[in-house]
């Protein structure tokens, strides 16, 4: 019986192609490991704010340029914790203010962080 990879090329073919599947079960076992709240987007934020459980971005927004100097860079929302951050580059740091969704309440002081170019 002649077998499918002979010689050492075959049989590090055979070893490329194991590894390939064992990759490919783990990635697609993690897929659908993931929780369901991984695949939420803007409309769940927006349905948070219409059942009143968190505050519109807008007006905590509003709130936070007013109080906070520095180029504004961006926000992002964290959906487990209820908290906005938002993020200001002041005389070359990086500043993150974490805001409570639910309350607009800054947490705690503004973090820095060099950032280098």
């Amino acid at each position: 019986m002649k077998m499918p990879f002979q010689g050492r090329f075959g049989q590090e073919r055979a070893k490329l192609e194991m590894r390939m599947r064992a990759t490919l079960l783990i990635t697609a076992g993690l897929a659908l490991a993931a929780p369901a709240q991984a695949l939420r987007g803007p409309n769940d934020v927006r349905d948070m704010v219409r059942a009143g459980e968190i505050m519109p971005f807008e007006v905590i927004q509003r709130r936070v340029m007013q109080e906070n100097q520095g180029e504004y860079m961006g926000s992002q929302f964290d959906e487990g914790s209820r908290v906005y951050r938002f993020r200001f580059l002041r005389d070359g740091n990086l500043i993150n203010v974490d805001v409570d969704a639910r309350t607009g309440q800054p947490l705690g002081q503004p973090s820095r962080r060099r950032q280098s170019y």
